[in-house]
């Protein structure tokens, strides 16, 4: 039995949370109302007094679990490192559950651009996250932001507006740790931790990777500024890029970036993982852009002004390979014609460095993709005479978006034996291209590659891994 109350709180059709949108007259986010059933008030009454009293509690948003604090109370602020044992130059996110707080939030006179305006229109509550002038920013160097959003679940959202509070949430995991997408997930790895209250099982997260956190504040009204992608998640930078045209009212107005570079479209795969684009040596203006903006994100990952720019992610406790199908990503240069690339022999190789005689592999795989016909056949090894490893499989789904709601459950369902799985030596996760979801799909896949509990810093100019723990094979 877990020492931290967990209380349930799934969503019921006859009983749900309504929003209701603020008086006539005002934006429909200004000041809605949210009406809870009495089946679920005494659980949102109880977070909210741990939330008012100084400690932390755990919820579901539609994109992970979140480990909650108020965001004006320093000291709850500080519970929320020690709980997580996070780096404290790692910035949190800030949730709210109208534009009312976040009014309250902005400087004086402060108000949401026409681009702002825009995004929250079109994705509010939703995995968006806006970066907004701090009103209350600490001293230079560290930045003067803070990033915002509101969240797509309405049990997360009466909480917030029943406490009265905006929220800091981080996800509900161990620092380093694959995201929990479920309230087990939080009870495996926080259960106990002196200062959470309590846990809220709102039921599986919808989304399931963190949300796409955008800084605008360089847009510019009529053109010549740019729109940044600072973390790709739950939204895919094609819809920004639709709501930034649409506010511009035609298209190239606005430079978009992913990671403080321009952004042409989905890249084209390659053998490690997306290829982001880069302005070409002729393009004079633009590489000067470039060199500028490289120049910001170097100083971005010492002073990241949100998560996920500096530090580790998404680890389990054993090794993860990143396997990318020639259905989807073109053979490296550095493999030979004469490689052994078939998916058996790469994983027979792997399964060659391995300590154990007969590893096993849990392979996190999309649905009927050439890459699982190939290897279906050995999860039990008996078509393979010479199999030298068992293999667990785990269907991600159809696509990206489907991989999204599944990825992080899969990894430490696999890690640690969730549904009479049984903990596994190693885990293989297919690859795909960076269209939609794809993009934060494979970056979080990318920051995994390795695991093995792996965290720390990623250095200034660090990609997320590089060609190690990378495998392409032949489908």
């Amino acid at each position: 039995m877990p020492s931290t109350p967990v209380l349930p709180c799934l969503p019921s059709s006859s009983a749900p949370i309504v929003r209701t949108p603020g008086p006539a007259g005002t934006y429909p986010l200004q000041r809605p109302t949210y009406t809870i059933p009495p089946s679920l008030f005494p659980h949102i009454q109880t977070a909210s007094d741990h939330l008012r009293s100084g400690r932390t509690v755990a919820l579901p948003t539609e994109t992970v679990y979140g480990l909650a604090a108020s965001s004006l109370n320093p000291s709850a602020l500080q519970l929320i490192y020690k709980i997580k044992n996070r780096p404290s130059d790692n910035p949190l996110i800030i949730h709210i559950s109208s534009l009312d707080m976040l009014q309250s939030l902005l400087p004086t006179h402060a108000q949401p651009s026409a681009l702002y305006m825009a995004l929250i229109t079109a994705f509010w509550p939703g995995p968006l996250t806006l970066l907004f002038p701090s009103k209350s920013p600490p001293p230079l160097p560290a930045p003067q932001t803070n990033a915002i959003r509101m969240p797509n679940h309405p049990l997360t959202l009466a909480v917030i507006n029943h406490a009265d509070l905006p929220l800091s949430a981080p996800s509900a995991n161990s620092s380093g740790r694959p995201s929990p997408t479920r309230a087990r997930d939080v009870v495996r790895d926080l259960d106990g931790a002196e200062g959470l209250g309590c846990i809220l099982d709102g039921g599986d997260c919808g989304v399931g990777v963190e949300s796409t956190v955008v800084d605008g504040l360089a847009w510019k009204e009529g053109g010549g500024g740019y729109v940044d992608v600072l973390r790709p998640g739950g939204l895919g930078v094609e819809e920004i890029k639709r709501v930034v045209e649409e506010v511009d009212g035609k298209e190239g107005m606005t430079e978009i970036r992913v990671h403080g570079k321009p952004w042409r479209g989905p890249a084209k795969a390659s053998a490690v993982g997306y290829t982001k684009p880069t302005a070409t040596a002729s393009q004079t203006k633009e590489a000067r852009s470039v060199e500028r903006s490289s120049s910001e994100a170097s100083s971005s990952k010492l002073f990241p002004s949100t998560p996920g720019m500096k530090y580790r992610h998404y680890s389990p406790r054993v090794p993860v390979y990143l396997l990318l199908p020639s259905n989807s990503f073109p053979r490296p240069s550095t493999t030979a014609a004469s490689s052994p690339s078939d998916p058996s022999s790469v994983l027979r190789s792997l399964a060659s460095r391995h300590p154990s005689p007969k590893p096993r592999f849990g392979l996190l795989h999309y649905t009927s993709s050439p890459l699982f016909h190939s290897l279906s056949s050995d999860s039990t090894g008996s078509s393979v005479p010479e199999a030298t490893y068992d293999l667990t499989l785990i269907p991600l789904g159809p696509d990206s978006t489907s991989a999204a709601q599944r990825l992080f459950s899969g990894l430490l369902d696999l890690e640690g034996g969730e549904a009479g799985l049984g903990g596994v030596d190693a885990i293989l996760v297919e690859g795909c291209t960076d269209e939609g979801l794809g993009l934060a799909v494979m970056e979080r896949v990318g920051k995994a590659v390795g695991g093995g509990g792996a965290v720390g810093a990623l250095g200034v100019g660090e990609g997320s891994g590089g060609e190690e723990g990378r495998f392409w094979v032949q489908v």
